[in-house]
Order: C-alpha cells, then sequence, then structure tokens
C-alpha cells in the first residue's frame, strides 16, 4: 500500500506512463467525481488518458487479494467489451497486467479517454434511452458467453434483508429518527409481503451494477460511453435494466412511460425481455438499495447526502407502485 500522500500521486502517475506507456505528460487534469477513488485527465503528446488511482481506503486491495483480482477481472472484460462494440472505454494493459503498481504501492488503471458529459438524473431523452438500451443489451449478450463466477455478488434473501433491516432500525430509534423510521415502516412491510419464489427464474449472469447517471456519458444524443465498471459482478443481469430505466427515465416522481418503451426497444435488439422481466426487476433493485439508503448513518454522512434524495425518491416510487409494477411495465 502507498505512503505517499495523495498530493504526491500525480508525480507518480507521469512516471509510470512515461515509463510503461511512453507517453509523456503535460498535465494530470484532475476529476472530481466519485468517493476517495482520484481520477485525471492525463494529457499526453499521443492523445488524452483517463487514469483512475484506486485509494486504499476504499477497496483494501492490498489486504484482500480476492478483491483485487476480481478488480482486475473486471478491466479485462471491460476491454473485451469494447472489442465486441460496447460503447464503453478500453483499458490498456501493461505487460499483460490490468491493474498496474508504482513503486510505493499506488494502484491504478489507465483507460481511453471519453468525450462525453452525463445527464442530470430523469432527463434522458428518448433518443438517449435507446442508445443506452442498446448498449446494455450488445454488454449483456456478450457477458453471456463469460463463464460463471465461483461467488454470486447478490441473491434475493428475506432473512438477511430483515436482519439487516431490524438493525437499521435500532440505530434509527437509538438516534430518534423518525425520518428513517418511517421508511423503513413501509420497507418491512413490502418485503414482509414479497413472495421470493418471484424470483426463482431470474437468469444469473455478469453485469456492471452501476448504471447510474454519472457513468453514463453522451454526446449530444449518442452514448459516448459506458464507464466505471468497478462493481462488475455475477448476479442477475436485469437488474442493469431497473436501475438504467430508473436513473434515466424517473423524473419529478413519475415514471416516463415513452422514455422506458425507448430503452426496451433498443435493449431488445440483442437481448431477450420475457413478461414480467423489468418488474421483477425493480424488486430486486429496491431489496438491494433500500436497505442501504433507508439508514441513520447515510443521512448523516455529508458525501452521500447530495445522492440521498434522488435514491429514497426512486425507492418509494417502486413502493407506491409495488402492486402494479408488472402491469405498468410490461408494456413498455
Amino acid at each position: 500500500m502507498t505512503t505517499l500522500p495523495p498530493e504526491r500521486w500525480a508525480e507518480e502517475i507521469a512516471a509510470a506512463l512515461r515509463q510503461r506507456y511512453g507517453r509523456s505528460t503535460s498535465a494530470l487534469e484532475p476529476i472530481d467525481l466519485g468517493w476517495l477513488n482520484v481520477k485525471w485527465k492525463a494529457v499526453t503528446d499521443d492523445g488524452p488518458l483517463f487514469v483512475k488511482a484506486y485509494h486504499p481506503d476504499r477497496y483494501k486491495l492490498h489486504e484482500r487479494p480476492d478483491r483485487r483480482s476480481e478488480l482486475a477481472n473486471t478491466l479485462r472484460l471491460q476491454r473485451e467489451l469494447r472489442e465486441a462494440g460496447v460503447a464503453c472505454p478500453a483499458v490498456h494493459p501493461y505487460e499483460g497486467q490490468w491493474l498496474q503498481e508504482t513503486s510505493s504501492g499506488l494502484l491504478f488503471a489507465v483507460h481511453d479517454w471519453t468525450d462525453g458529459a452525463p445527464v442530470r438524473a430523469g432527463d434522458m431523452s428518448e433518443t438517449q434511452l435507446f442508445e443506452l438500451g442498446v448498449a446494455t443489451g450488445r454488454m449483456h449478450a456478450r457477458l453471456r458467453a463469460e463463464p460463471p463466477s465461483s461467488r454470486q455478488a447478490w441473491t434475493p434473501n428475506r432473512e438477511a434483508y430483515l436482519t439487516a433491516w431490524e438493525s437499521h432500525r435500532e440505530n434509527a430509534a437509538t438516534a430518534g429518527d423518525d425520518t428513517v423510521l418511517d421508511w423503513l415502516e413501509r420497507s418491512g412491510a413490502v418485503v414482509r409481503a414479497l413472495d421470493f419464489r418471484t424470483f426463482d427464474d431470474a437468469p444469473t449472469g455478469w453485469l456492471h451494477w452501476d448504471l447510474w447517471v454519472d457513468n453514463l456519458l453522451f454526446r449530444g444524443e449518442r452514448l459516448a460511453g459506458v464507464v466505471d465498471f468497478d462493481r462488475m459482478a455475477y448476479a442477475y443481469p436485469e437488474i442493469d435494466v431497473a436501475r438504467a430505466v430508473l436513473s434515466g427515465a424517473l423524473s419529478d416522481g413519475e415514471l416516463r412511460t415513452e422514455a422506458v418503451k425507448a430503452f426496451m426497444e433498443g435493449y431488445r435488439e440483442r437481448s431477450e425481455t420475457p413478461r414480467g422481466m423489468l418488474a421483477r426487476a425493480m424488486r430486486m433493485i429496491y431489496l438491494i438499495e433500500s436497505v442501504w439508503w433507508y439508514r441513520t448513518e447515510i443521512r448523516v454522512q455529508s458525501q452521500l447526502r447530495t445522492l440521498l434524495g434522488r435514491f429514497i425518491e426512486e425507492m418509494q416510487w417502486i413502493e407506491r407502485h409495488w402492486d402494479a409494477l408488472t402491469d405498468m411495465l410490461d408494456e413498455a
């Protein structure tokens, strides 16, 4: 693990780009997005690159060789997705290694630079969502050829959810957090009433796992690239579909029907959407994310607070339409 202070990291990155990739760097422009990890636009003599350094306090990759190996595998998969025509930046290995390490122990990865910008949550146009649907369907089609992981990242489990739920309820009660207690009252009722057999037919496979607007770059109406594959995992690919639809089409508490249809039309060019799939995926998203966001600890973390309102809006939209999800979304 690196002992250099973060203000010295850029020096090591510039030296590594020159020594390993033959790219002389005239500037490393910081990108102030994400949590803890440090990112730059590297202006080089052969065009720009995107460089991401993995903060030791976030992933603890030196302490977890399994996580380090998994991250290297996601970088490999990202490169192969690019080669298969998915709109995402290529990753550049060095001597067969996808994850790079400097002499001080700083871990980083080098990607192509993608010119583009995210769209505000809920504001994607129908054309943008169609493009995202095509890319997501193409990504899932390619990933179906990838062997299963030895460890599935997540499965729907009532007992596990309610165990975490009870811990969050106790913490909120101790803190006198009536807002979180109100959220938890609704979520507990929803999950206790859920028939978990609804997930039995959901196909497993690799997925991006974070198709949130910050990771989706557009140039005008065109999708420039899907980025940040760090969370890629083996679970249920349809989770990506629900996350993309919520991120792009839920606006002011309403899901824009024509925008959802545009995404699904694009997705169907490469991947199937059996009846009930999107509704089932919405319920999966709820199980995964409500138990994370409905916590007093999250409400007091300033670096997450700006996201909280958006994700609470999404969770509460799912709650309000829980019983009607299948009828509403099968028309898309």
